[in-house]
């Protein structure tokens, strides 16, 4: 059967449509069929049928540098979630600093194809950065953990479909009796970090769906047990303190045993889990065939049966809403460097080989899907913001890149208006949603042209204590003016805290003498740093003329590049001196 016939019938969402297909058979091998039936049947579409979110958790470097497995992932995923990249150690290189420019191409990927954007994570014993041992102790834990929730958090709020809050904070061989893992945030600030990381992620970001994730539950085992009562009776817990917890992560870490696998025992767990109101997601599936027979028919074929076995028992509870594995092709895992096969061969733990072709593993995830239980409502997907009146100018890459991160918007008619002017309110609304955090807390002013009623009060006065903006003498702010290329560009300089004496590099401009005294330094301190674009003569700056909505995205951009928290756009109108 061709491809267009494939694509004809639509999505597959019963088992008697796959096994019309024969792809059920678990030797998949052989037939060219199943690869395109893999292309027809994306798993984010047919999860979708279900109201189930499919997606993976993949690593930067592989899916900017890997246009195959890049087309894979946007393919067969509806939700994205960076495997390190909002890990401590990946966003913090200083005790001060915060890098979101890998986590940041991420989000713009998801959104871009249409993805959600899930985080991962905010708190854990891991994954900390070299300075944390030297810097972090039982007096400062706290204003630490604060400060990173609400910078990571508050950085994407609005962007996040969910966060891993707390990670792995249960270890069953402790001698506590409620099993917390013996971490540095239980020893500087006791039991009570898990509540303090959720109280604040909610005050960063109120829509995202707070989450605590842990491994370990899924196989009968006794250990499995006890700490699945350990995460029991932390989640009550949570939940009898009003704990703003919606969900538990259930990894799905599974493995492989000669003698077969059993998961008999998890499935009470999740009751008791939904029984709390509590969603579930499977946040980190694969199987590790260490010890699994070395042929890889074989060895395929007892890990698509642990896939299958293990969904059909999560996927029965409705609770459960979503499912992501860890990767999603083998050419990627992370068990080839942590859990390596003694006799060297290569390990199979994901729905695609390393050729990126579907294995059984995918016929089992597709087939559990297919025969899950349809869910109450789908969960939603978000459409990449594009406008029509973008394409080709010379902004585009700019505005659609602010536009990514929700920092500005269109109009209800589908344009952006690139050329239209911008005025100082609305200067202000951009540059709070650009800049979350403050560096500066100056006093505020009641400026008696701003009532309270003004639709721009709010991001007015966050913008003048954040010391991007400053009013005029009497209290006037004139929030209705148009604003100026130099007012933008001091205003951003201003708030970010740069300034430099060196003003020689105005000499750049053609037109440096129609810039303003008051506002030398900083512009030669925007200049420096990269900030300033030029359209459509990179040597005219035009400081008293009017910005326009496209050279206001442009220099925000670029100042978020300065900050760190944006991949360069390279541009023939950008300043380099």
């Amino acid at each position: 059967m061709g491809l267009g016939a494939l694509t004809g019938m639509g999505v597959f969402t019963t088992a008697s449509q796959l096994r019309h297909l024969n792809l059920l058979n678990p030797d998949i091998s052989a037939d060219p069929s199943v690869a395109l039936a893999a292309e027809a049947i994306a798993l984010r579409a047919s999860a979708r049928t279900k109201g189930l979110l499919f997606g993976a958790a993949v690593n930067y470097n592989n899916l900017s540098s890997d246009q195959a497995y890049a087309n894979l992932v946007a393919q067969q995923c509806g939700i994205l979630v960076p495997a390190n990249e909002l890990k401590w150690q990946a966003l913090r290189p200083s005790p001060t600093q915060f890098n979101f420019t890998r986590a940041d191409w991420m989000a713009q990927f998801a959104r871009r194809n249409g993805m959600l954007f899930r985080g991962h994570t905010l708190v854990w014993h891991n994954g900390l950065p070299n300075w944390f041992a030297k810097t972090v102790n039982k007096q400062n834990a706290e204003k630490f953990l604060r400060e990173h929730i609400s910078r990571v958090a508050g950085h994407y709020a609005g962007q996040m479909h969910s966060w891993d809050v707390v990670n792995e904070a249960i270890e069953p061989r402790v001698q506590r009796a409620d099993k917390l893992r013996n971490t540095p945030w239980l020893r500087f600030l006791g039991p009570d970090y898990i509540d303090l990381a959720f109280r604040m992620a909610a005050e960063a970001d109120p829509r995202a769906i707070l989450m605590y994730n842990d491994f370990g539950v899924e196989h009968d085992t006794p250990q499995a047990e006890t700490k699945r009562n350990a995460i029991l009776r932390l989640l009550e817990r949570l939940k009898s303190r009003g704990t703003p917890i919606q969900a538990l992560g259930v990894q799905g870490h599974l493995f492989g045993h000669p003698n077969g696998v059993k998961f008999t025992q998890i499935g009470r767990f999740l009751r008791n889990i939904a029984d709390m109101g509590l969603e579930i997601m499977i946040t980190e599936l694969d199987v590790n065939d260490q010890q699994l027979p070395r042929d890889p028919a074989i060895r395929d074929r007892a890990v698509a049966k642990i896939y299958a076995d293990f969904l059909e028992v999560v996927l029965d509870q409705p609770a459960v809403t979503a499912v992501i594995t860890w990767g999603i092709s083998d050419r990627y895992t992370w068990l080839a460097s942590t859990k390596p096969r003694k006799d060297g061969a290569g390990l199979r733990p994901l729905p695609f080989d390393a050729q990126l072709k579907p294995k059984p593993a995918w016929q089992s995830l597709t087939s559990a899907i297919a025969q899950a239980p349809t869910r109450p409502s789908q969960p939603g997907l978000p459409t990449p913001t594009t406008f029509a009146d973008i394409q080709g100018h010379w902004a585009q890459r700019y505005i659609q890149a602010l536009a990514d991160k929700n920092i500005i918007s269109g109009f209800p008619d589908g344009t952006f208006k690139p050329n239209a002017p911008v005025t100082r309110a609305e200067f202000a609304a951009i540059v709070t949603k650009a800049f979350p955090q403050a560096s500066q807390n100056n006093a505020s002013i009641e400026f008696v042209d701003v009532p309270r009623s003004f639709w721009g009060y709010s991001a007015i006065q966050t913008a003048v204590r954040r010391g991007f903006l400053v009013g005029y003498p009497g209290r006037i702010f004139q929030p209705s003016q148009q604003i100026p290329r130099v007012q933008v560009i001091v205003a951003l300089a201003s708030g970010l805290n740069l300034s430099s004496d060196n003003t020689s590099v105005l000499s750049y401009y053609q037109d440096a003498a129609q810039i303003p005294s008051y506002a030398m330094n900083k512009v030669a301190a925007a200049t420096q740093r990269q900030m300033v674009i030029n359209y459509p003569t990179v040597r005219q700056l035009n400081p008293n003329r009017n910005a326009t909505r496209a050279e206001v995205a442009a220099f925000v951009y670029q100042a978020l590049v300065d900050a760190d928290q944006a991949q360069a756009i390279s541009s023939p109108y950008l300043v380099q001196v």
